[in-house]
């Protein structure tokens, strides 16, 4: 089924109503129309055509879009808020069998996610001290609505207790083992974030 017939998108609506503000975007989904809206200072709610809440989540977010993360041919909904670190969100996924959504439990975790292109895995990128020299990546999958860290990448740029470089690591049940260190001049790298788009694009499989 071609993908634009799946979703089409409506316009978002401000409205004020006994001093609360609603945010509200349309989507058609799989044949049926679903409305989202941020209730402030309530709850964000997803009802479908018939006007039954099929999700519902009291920590609000600061916003929402539609948008098919997992390249199902679905639109998701990922939900923003405003935190210290940016693009820290959650991730709710349409589900096709119940025609409702699903939220990926942990998704938090992994701010800045993107999809590596023709496969089911996914890397995220965050700071990690000292203006943005010192970061990490994380390779993760989504197994049944549950992010799950698979690998990471840490640099340290601006090295005090660690050697400065990059370093690479398989993570599994939670144990990180090293499995290979890039040694690297102090300072903040320019290059990285090919350098991390790269090396994920290239090298995912391997931590299976």
């Amino acid at each position: 089924m071609n993908k634009s017939k799946k979703n089409t998108v409506g316009q978002t609506k401000f409205d004020k109503e006994e001093k609360y503000y609603f945010d509200c975007k349309k989507q058609t989904i799989h044949g049926i129309e679903f409305e989202a809206c941020i209730k402030r200072p309530e709850i964000f709610t997803v009802k479908n055509s018939n006007g039954k809440v099929v999700y519902s989540l009291e920590d609000y977010p600061a916003d929402f879009k539609f948008a098919d993360f997992n390249e199902d041919g679905y639109a998701d909904i990922i939900l923003g808020y405003l935190t210290n670190t940016p693009e820290t969100n959650e991730l709710i996924l349409f589900n096709k069998e119940t025609n409702s959504f699903d939220k990926v439990m942990d998704f938090m975790n992994f701010p800045s996610a993107i999809k590596i292109k023709n496969s089911e895995f996914y890397y995220s990128y965050h700071k990690s001290g000292c203006a943005d020299s010192n970061w990490d990546s994380d390779l993760f999958q989504i197994i049944e609505n549950k992010a799950i860290r698979i690998g990471n990448i840490h640099g340290i740029g601006c090295g005090i207790d660690e050697k400065n470089g990059v370093y690479i690591n398989r993570v599994k049940n939670k144990e990180v083992q090293l499995i290979k260190f890039i040694e690297r001049e102090e300072g903040y790298w320019d290059e990285k974030w090919d350098f991390v788009k790269r090396y994920w694009s290239e090298n995912y499989k391997k931590f299976k």
